[in-house]
């Protein structure tokens, strides 16, 4: 296997990688007992890419999130670890204004009786939103972590072959 073989078996493995990503963000899961869901707008699962490069003469991979959603790809692969009693850790409560009409959310008064989703609303459910999460976090869901070690088994045997005639080849050609 050449070198460039290796780096289409190398592709080959990242777009595996970040198609089981995708896959594992649209996978409902129990969150604290809550079915969760989470993708709203589609943005982060359609945001997520890879880049194979050469650095000091290794192969390497990025797996990485373009655009807007780089924000907060990290909060949902590794959670967001709780700040009680600290309000200044809250995440801001526009960001969650725009997720509450995206997803949309169903609002409800405190009596547990659906209501209108007025700007107040919308604003006052955003605002108690950030207060929770920021006293008790976020459960991370580890979408590319857990989409990197899936792959791994049925890519390692190609990945570790390729890269060892990579390097024979150019030991091989510094001989000459």
């Amino acid at each position: 296997m050449a070198q460039d073989e290796f780096e289409i078996v190398l592709n080959e493995y990242a777009a595996a990688v970040v198609e089981r990503a995708k896959s594992n963000l649209r996978i409902s899961r129990q969150v604290r007992g809550k079915k969760v869901n989470r993708v709203a707008s589609g943005n982060l699962l359609n945001s997520l890419t890879y880049k194979a490069t050469v650095r000091y003469k290794k192969p390497v991979v990025d797996f990485t999130v373009s655009g807007t959603a780089g924000k907060y790809a990290d909060v949902i692969e590794f959670g967001r670890k709780p700040y009680p009693g600290q309000p200044t850790k809250r995440p801001p409560y526009r960001d969650i204004m725009e997720w509450i009409r995206i997803k949309p959310l169903k609002l409800r008064n405190k009596q547990g009786q659906f209501i209108k989703s007025t700007e107040s609303a919308i604003k006052s459910a955003a605002i108690a939103i950030a207060k929770s999460i920021g006293e008790k976090g976020i459960q991370g869901i580890n979408y590319y972590t857990e989409a990197i070690e899936d792959t791994w088994p049925e890519y390692a045997d190609k990945l570790i072959e390729g890269y060892i005639k990579g390097v024979e080849n150019r030991l091989l050609l510094n001989k000459r």
